[in-house]
């Protein structure tokens, strides 16, 4: 059973189907995947990409979380406040102790759930501040978690206990938050593929060895929208972005290691070592070679 950093060692955390079995994570109430989930997380987690196959609501008990979107805007989500995530959200989590481990509620929901709540809910769609903002819960939240464990620890659950306790939740964030309705109509609106966060996703040194294609692919963008997105963030490039990226790890190396000039030129996503050296010695206006005897 692993836990959730050696879980994303090598994976982006697709939940909730990547929850089940997490050594940190507890299931308290499910119907499938719909349902609620309690992370209790003991030691800092930096950096960790997943992505939300439902609709999901994000409620922390104790200690505080940094999540962070694509666009690099980041929010603290504090001691009783909450935030709903739309399907097909691609997020970055970090979470660094201070005086508490954290403890938090993952809340997921379907479609139809959804739909059903919206055709008795209060309050019209508004165009109000929708999107990646916290929710301030108040005390009938939080009694209303208190609950959803108590109902685990008499082990009384059926799928139809599972429903009315999500459309209860619902209601009752309705009345603190006006802006529920805009968050739940935009999260059954949201089909296209999930965008990465750019600037974390280019700052893994495997980054160097991909083609502009496949950074445009790995980031869910179209190559259009990645080329206009990569040039407002970085306001240049990415051919001579990444150019530059590769050219500097092959200095750092040439001058650290012992490695060939051949082998340096393939561990930076050089296929051909002539253009690699002639790239350098445009850059530094000296070849590798020279570089490794000056040293």
């Amino acid at each position: 059973m692993k836990s959730v950093f050696e879980y994303c060692e090598s994976n982006i955390l697709v939940i909730p189907q990547a929850l089940h079995g997490m050594q940190d994570v507890e299931p308290l109430l499910l119907d499938d995947n719909v349902g609620f989930f309690y992370k209790c997380l003991q030691d800092d987690l930096l950096d960790i990409e997943f992505y939300s196959n439902f609709p999901c609501l994000v409620y922390i008990e104790k200690g505080q979380e940094t999540l962070t979107n694509v666009d690099n805007q980041t929010l603290v989500l504090k001691e009783n406040s909450a935030i709903f995530l739309p399907q097909g959200l691609n997020l970055h989590s970090d979470f660094v102790q201070s005086t508490e481990s954290l403890k938090a509620h993952l809340v997921f929901f379907d479609q139809a759930l959804i739909t059903e709540f919206l055709s008795k809910a209060m309050h019209s769609h508004s165009q109000g501040n929708s999107g990646f903002s916290a929710i301030v819960c108040d005390s009938l939240i939080q009694s209303f978690f208190e609950s959803i464990k108590e109902i685990k620890l008499q082990r009384r659950c059926s799928k139809g206990l599972v429903r009315v306790k999500l459309l209860e939740l619902l209601h009752l964030l309705e009345l603190s938050e006006p802006n529920l309705v805009s968050y739940l109509i935009e999260s059954t609106q949201n089909t296209s593929t999930p965008k990465r966060n750019l600037s974390r996703l280019l700052s893994t040194s495997d980054i160097l060895k991909l083609s502009i294609n496949d950074m445009a692919h790995l980031s869910g963008r179209s190559l259009s929208t990645f080329l206009r997105d990569f040039k407002a963030l970085y306001d240049t490039t990415p051919k001579k972005w990444l150019q530059e990226k590769r050219l500097l790890k092959a200095k750092d190396l040439l001058s650290d290691t012992d490695l060939s000039v051949t082998h340096i030129a393939n561990e930076i996503g050089y296929d051909n070592v002539s253009h690699f050296i002639s790239a350098f010695k445009a850059r530094y206006d000296i070849t590798p070679k020279q570089l490794k005897k000056q040293l």
